[in-house]
């Protein structure tokens, strides 16, 4: 009977050691899921942040782009008016002259 005893013992302690051998798979399996996890998550926020700083500087560049167009086609406009005001003075005094010499020369 002893026999007996002692193997049900011994199958009682192979059992839980294989509880507890199970037990700990289970606890390192979770273990490194989370820390894949964990590195998934923090490779996600970092290609996130990359695409986010070539996005704003992508953006930055084409509003760049579109001040100096609208600058360029500014000081255009510009320099039409101060050329138009050039004339319209030089006409306005031919004008004056004109109107000078009819009314006082003749």
């Amino acid at each position: 009977m002893s026999d007996v005893v002692k193997k049900v013992q011994s199958a009682e302690t192979d059992a839980e050691e294989i509880v507890e051998e199970a037990k700990q798979t289970k606890n390192d399996t979770v273990r490194k899921a989370e820390e894949k996890a964990e590195s998934i998550i923090e490779q996600a926020e970092d290609t996130a942040e990359e695409k986010r700083k070539t996005e704003l500087k992508k953006f930055r560049d084409n509003l760049e782009e579109e001040k100096e167009s609208i600058m360029e086609e500014a000081e255009e406009q510009s320099s039409e008016l101060r050329e138009q005001a050039s004339n319209n003075s030089d006409e306005a005094l031919k004008l004056l002259n004109s109107k000078f010499e009819q009314e006082f020369l003749g």
